[in-house]
């Protein structure tokens, strides 16, 4: 077989969608998404970015069940199953759209400043901002989310976004989260759906 036109070393052993051409698989591994423009639908790409997904959703949930046990002992554990249903929202979100884990962050900011009583300078929100704006601001308006534990909420989450994510993967939230969650059997109009769930405004 050839040699791999990359590296000129090693057998060219997969055919690449994005050259036109048969490299390595370690040159595919090394070059993928950095010099080599590899087409979504690619078969090494999803096959590399569901293991990858894989990997940060057991990272993730290690990560997740620190958080809960953090809240419970600050007496915080209310805000668990707000938690939980903004975790898969987000997730539902994140299939319709591409996002890095900074976006996320900024995602939540963005509502939980929507949230305050204090008015703020006005900041465009990102694509996943808005959808969660338009998700949670109409339940917090009509009383069936309370304001102030969903603001907390959205603050917690980003901050753990935050702390979860990495400087070698910027998406490693995202990976993890879309790792957990399978992708929507169909399109949802909202991606918060908290009927049921007890998160309601205190009597």
């Amino acid at each position: 077989m050839a040699k791999c036109p990359i590296c000129g070393k090693r057998t060219a052993n997969r055919n690449c969608p994005a050259l036109g051409k048969a490299i390595c698989s370690i040159c595919c591994g090394e070059q993928r998404l950095k010099t080599i423009a590899c087409p979504r639908d690619c078969p090494y790409l999803v096959a590399a970015e569901e293991k990858l997904r894989e990997k940060r959703a057991k990272e993730l949930s290690r990560e997740w069940e620190r958080l809960f046990a953090f809240l419970r002992e600050k007496g915080r554990d209310r805000l668990i199953p707000l938690l939980d249903i903004l975790r898969e929202g987000i997730a539902n979100g994140l299939y319709d759209m591409d996002a890095t884990d900074a976006e996320v962050v900024a995602a939540l900011e963005y509502c939980a400043s929507k949230l305050s009583p204090i008015e703020l300078l006005e900041r465009a929100p990102n694509l996943l901002g808005r959808a969660l704006e338009e998700a949670l601001l109409p339940l917090v308006q009509a009383g069936k989310l309370d304001r102030e534990l969903t603001r907390e909420a959205l603050r917690a989450l980003a901050e753990f976004v935050e702390d979860f994510s990495s400087e070698k993967d910027e998406r490693r939230f995202v990976r993890g989260l879309l790792g957990l969650y399978p992708p929507p059997r169909e399109s949802k109009s909202r991606i918060i759906r908290p009927e049921g769930t007890g998160i309601v405004r205190p009597g």
